[in-house]
């Protein structure tokens, strides 16, 4: 496809979400309620139209594999992370998990309504001890009423640094006692840090074997590694990508209810 059509089709795509959040605009008080499990569905309707804006228009799909290697309850999603696509999307596809984000997306007016009406947890990144304990005590009482926590244990979708695990991963495993499911993706083909253009293509998402909650931390941080594709001399500096690991098929008997048809399973 050429380069003219691909930035014909990304300005279009951004005119789309554009009018889709005027069209959005008249349900803005709901956002103001105490009921924040309406406005959480809201926001979700949103990104559910959102992505298929971007597959009709921008043309960019996704295949996710492994959806039968989720645990029944609870747990810890480490995801590789590449683009602002699995920021948006995971929540479709993932039991909208509550995430870790940046303080910087709190203290944007829209970003940080959003982000706190969602439920996700705000961490600063500069390593404050008070915040990063406040942080995790929120992911522990999260994860105990029910809700998934979805990290990036890279802490940066930047080429030079997303192929490191930040220490800090290993000690909220320990705390939150749940099993970890790592997943590898390649969403920076189709959207590229750093840029407004869109490339078509299918983002394929792979979900590994869960990591059993309880190993200590050398062999958690192994398995870590393993299900990331990241060698274990690479962790803790910038390396290549090493491919997605291989994910065992499964039955369409361990499909999840309410997970979109076009999840498949491998």
């Amino acid at each position: 496809m050429s380069k003219i059509v691909i930035v014909v089709r990304t300005i279009l795509f951004h005119l789309a979400v554009g009018a889709l959040v005027l069209a959005f605009v008249p349900t803005a008080p709901l956002f103001f309620t105490s009921d924040r499990r309406r406005a959480r569905r809201l926001i979700l309707r949103f990104l559910g139209v959102m992505r298929l804006l971007l597959r009709w228009i921008a043309g960019i799909d996704e295949r996710i594999e492994g959806i039968a290697n989720l645990p029944p309850g609870p747990y810890l999603l480490a995801s590789r992370h590449e683009s602002a696509w699995e920021v948006l999307f995971f929540s479709l596809f993932f039991d909208d998990p509550a995430a870790f984000a940046k303080q910087e997306i709190f203290a944007n007016p829209l970003g940080g309504l959003f982000a706190r009406i969602g439920g996700h947890i705000g961490i600063d990144r500069h390593g404050d001890l008070a915040g990063v304990k406040a942080a995790f005590e929120a992911a522990r009482q999260t994860v105990a009423a029910g809700r998934s926590i979805l990290i990036f244990p890279s802490g940066t979708r930047h080429v030079e640094g997303r192929d490191r695990i930040q220490p800090g991963v290993s000690a909220l495993y320990e705390l939150l006692k749940v099993p970890c499911v790592p997943v590898t993706l390649d969403s920076g083909r189709c959207w590229p840090p750093g840029s407004w253009l869109r490339y078509p293509g299918t983002i394929r998402v792979r979900i590994g074997r869960p990591i059993a909650a309880g190993l200590d931390r050398r062999r958690f941080m192994a398995e870590l590694r393993e299900g990331l594709g990241l060698a274990a001399e690479e962790v803790g500096r910038p390396s290549a990508s090493a491919p997605p690991p291989a994910v065992p098929s499964a039955s369409g008997e361990g499909r999840r209810p309410g997970v979109d048809a076009r999840v498949i399973e491998p």
